[in-house]
């Protein structure tokens, strides 16, 4: 069995490790120097080279030649597994224990932030007082969990992502060795989707290696599960243009093809980057690439993404508004939520067309307290408030929808654009919850109807309502462009 390429071109030396020149320079100049530290601390994402470089910091700091077998002298302890106070109470016990034949006896502690606080606080006087034969390298993902009395007593070494260009190089040099046919491009694709990861990288490399004997960008795209540069440029092109249906086609033929919906929000990400790199950016872009940012972490990425494109065409292309139907014999429509909201900035009386045949109705415009009770009136937004909070993703999908109320009949309709909101809401479970916020919202005897544009049929007491819409608020210290910002950068903001 051929070992991966990962364990296979593990670096064996400090002059060997790539990306991380600033830290290996340091540390190569403190052994020169005979100025080892009793404890380091290393520091960032994963497959960057923290474990490698504390096993050659073991060897080097022992004048030992490197080997993939540790010697006894060289200890490395899972923290994952190995948590708990009691073990960290025997590694304290050994320590004490002089080294079998080199010179310092080197503890690497990788995943150290998995340590219990009790296991911290055994840890603690050893790492301020270790005897002079010992050497404790800790090495994590997650530096912000390592507790400050521990902080303190390290030296501290801070890694980074591997930039694009340095891996694709590393694994052009690999390929040549390897005897790989795989060209610049390939390569480009390979480094861009391993995230900064060199050991990622060397683990996709190795995934693609025998898929062809001449392996080019198609080729990556196509073993990786990656859309291709015409599925992108066909999903931005329906987006630029509003083209909601054919927005929906290419999506559903990009999942036909196995391509998956955390892929495609990367891709357009990517997009969304290079825009924002040329400055072109709106709010509704940053909006757009805060909602696709969310696609890989929900229970149901395909829904994320689809939500998150709809909404963005629908923010650039709102539907006009309707004009109201004029008969005489219909009751006059209720205010809408923006006409309240209107009338709360602008609190001057309104006056209500009458006529002799018409009868009397709610007023054109009625100013609804914050703490108001629930009516017929605001239960669009108190309905929508309640969701938010609980069931986000059945809150996104309301907001795509035109809901009426049929105040005969006790039904609320819900008017949408596509078919698969409308499926969404008619499943059992969704519809149920729905009814129990009305119940709870003291509208038991309501009905929820969805229904399809155009398929929905009239009644001439329907009082047209207009759902809640939040925007994106471009303010200097909104959380959210926040983590926008530490992804792409800052860029100017169009209005």
């Amino acid at each position: 069995m051929s070992l991966a390429l990962y364990r296979k071109y593990r670096s064996r030396s400090l002059d060997e490790i790539v990306g991380q020149t600033a830290v290996t320079v340091a540390l190569k100049n403190a052994i020169k120097s005979n100025q080892i530290s009793h404890a380091y601390l290393f520091t960032g994402p994963r497959g960057v080279g923290k474990t490698s470089i504390a096993r050659i910091l073991g060897f080097e700091i022992n004048k030992l030649p490197y080997s993939d077998d540790l010697p006894l002298d060289i200890i490395e302890i899972d923290a994952a597994s190995n948590n708990g106070v009691e073990k960290t109470r025997e590694l304290i016990e050994r320590v004490s224990f002089a080294p079998v034949s080199a010179k310092f006896k080197v503890y690497i502690i990788d995943e150290v932030h998995m340590l219990s606080p009790a296991s911290f606080n055994a840890l603690l006087k050893t790492l301020e007082e270790p005897p002079a034969h010992v050497i404790f390298i800790l090495a994590t993902t997650e530096s912000h969990k390592i507790p400050e009395t521990i902080l303190s007593r390290t030296q501290h070494y801070s890694f980074k992502f591997v930039d694009e260009k340095t891996i694709a190089a590393h694994l052009k040099e690999i390929a040549n060795k390897e005897s790989i046919q795989i060209d610049d491009e390939a390569l480009q694709l390979v480094a861009q989707h391993s995230g900064g990861s060199l050991r990622d990288s060397l683990s996709l490399l190795d995934q693609i290696r025998h898929a062809s004997n001449t392996i080019d960008a198609p080729v990556v795209r196509d073993v990786l599960g990656l859309p291709t540069e015409n599925v992108i440029a066909l999903l931005m092109e329906a987006l630029d243009s509003g083209d909601s249906p054919k927005l929906m086609t290419e999506l559903e033929t990009a999942y036909s093809s196995g391509i998956t919906a955390s892929q495609i929000a990367h891709e357009l990400l990517g997009e969304i980057r290079n825009l924002m790199t040329n400055k072109e950016v709106t709010k509704e872009l940053l909006r757009l690439a805060e909602e696709l940012l969310l696609v890989p972490l929900s229970a149901r990425p395909d829904i994320q993404l689809e939500l998150a494109t709809i909404g963005y065409i629908l923010s650039l292309h709102p539907e006009p508004a309707k004009p109201a139907p004029n008969h005489r014999e219909s009751p006059k429509p209720s205010a809408t939520v923006s006409q309240q909201r209107e009338a709360v900035k602008n609190p001057e009386p309104a006056v209500a067309e009458r006529s002799e045949s018409m009868p009397i109705t709610q007023p054109a415009t009625r100013i609804i307290e914050k703490d108001a009770a629930v009516s017929e009136d605001n239960l669009w937004d108190q309905l929508l408030g309640s969701l938010r909070a609980t069931h986000n993703t059945i809150y996104s999908i309301l907001r795509m929808c035109k809901p009426t109320i049929d105040e005969a009949q006790k039904i609320i309709n819900l008017e949408f654009k596509f078919p698969f909101h409308q499926k969404r809401i008619n499943e059992s479970k969704n519809k149920q919850v729905l009814l129990d916020q009305l119940d709870k919202l003291g509208f038991a005897s309501y009905q929820i109807q969805a229904v399809v544009k155009d398929k929905k049929p009239t009644a001439s007491n329907e009082t047209t309502l207009e759902p809640f819409v939040s925007k994106l608020e471009l303010e200097e210290d909104n959380p959210v462009l926040g983590q926008i910002r530490n992804v792409f950068g800052s860029a100017e903001v169009l209005e």
